[in-house]
């Protein structure tokens, strides 16, 4: 069976979507909607991983035409580099985000089982303070100001709810009374991930302007054709290998590298979609649990695939 198959077999059962979904009929989708959602935040880790990786090939790839052109004396074979798109700080902050995202899923997680205890652990509880300290103190720094404070009062709310301050009688209100902190998180994560992928696409597409330098370089100080030839063919197979999620190559038209933006973010924000559709599902449990299975499966997929596509791109290195 594949990795989706149980997922699948459990949260696609058919529940009846004519009665008002009981406790009992949601705990299963929920608990995939807590599951998926914690793939999410896996797939928001790779992709800011990728961003990096992006970054630090095309330095690498700068740094060795600079030496191949006579324009610099050394190189640095490790691919070591100074990050100049995010920096390991903006990466932590956003990952914060996806774990209040987080914490807000395993809080509904637990309203929805039968245990008359509905505490969090220990961690969660921890982090819950966490991010609560984080937003009342300046902490959330973020490339678009404006939009801090939205993530703040969010964080409060999930903060709350997850350390009991404040309490909901069932969690279709909860779901319902907490949409729009999710939607200010989600929001926020969407418009940095938008800066981001197209700073990844901008690296990814440098690379393809380095190689051809190097390559015409070469070609004009009457190389054999031969060695041209393979030049070319290294260059286009180092591309391909490096923006797996545009497939440049030198056989780009007019021969000219791509001039067209390309939203690199768009499989990890489909996903964060995702989520916000889920607890919309959740918040109209009166029509029935089927909707939250079909939004937490879709949910689950979408985040996989993020994750195995910008894995791919450090995978390749």
């Amino acid at each position: 069976m594949n990795r989706f198959g149980s997922f699948l077999g459990i949260g696609l059962i058919a529940l009846t979507l004519s009665a008002c979904a009981t406790l009992s009929q949601i705990q299963d989708p929920v608990s995939h909607f807590d599951q998926a959602t914690h793939a999410a935040a896996n797939a928001e880790t790779a992709f800011l991983n990728a961003v990096q990786t992006a970054d630090c090939e095309d330095q690498f790839y700068e740094s060795l035409s600079e030496y191949a052109l006579h324009k610099k004396n050394n190189f640095d074979l490790t691919g070591y580099c100074k990050p100049r798109v995010i920096t390991p700080e903006q990466i932590d902050t956003r990952n914060k985000l996806m774990s209040a995202i987080v914490l807000y899923a395993d809080k509904m997680q637990a309203l929805a089982t039968s245990d008359d205890n509905k505490q969090l652990d220990t961690n969660s509880q921890t982090l819950a303070q966490n991010l609560n300290k984080l937003a009342t103190t300046g902490g959330i720094k973020l490339k678009d100001p404006a939009i801090v404070q939205g993530v703040e009062t969010a964080f409060i709310a999930i903060a709350d709810m997850a350390l009991d301050k404040v309490k909901y009688s069932n969690i279709h209100t909860a779901a319902q009374n907490m949409q729009r902190y999710l939607d200010s998180i989600v929001t926020a994560l969407k418009n940095e991930n938008f800066g981001f992928g197209l700073a990844m696409s901008g690296s990814l597409g440098q690379i393809e302007i380095t190689m051809r330098e190097v390559i015409s370089s070469s070609q004009q100080r009457g190389k054999d054709p031969a060695e041209t030839f393979f030049n070319v063919v290294n260059g286009r197979n180092i591309i391909i290998s490096a923006d797996l999620l545009t497939k440049r190559s030198l056989a780009s038209p007019a021969n000219t590298p791509s001039s067209t933006p390309v939203d690199t973010a768009k499989p990890v924000n489909d996903a964060l979609d995702a989520i916000v559709s889920c607890n919309q599902a959740i918040a109209n449990t009166k029509t029935g649990s089927g909707g939250i299975s079909a939004a937490a499966n879709d949910l689950y997929k979408r985040a996989v695939a993020a994750i195995d596509l910008y894995n791919s791109i450090a995978g390749a290195k």
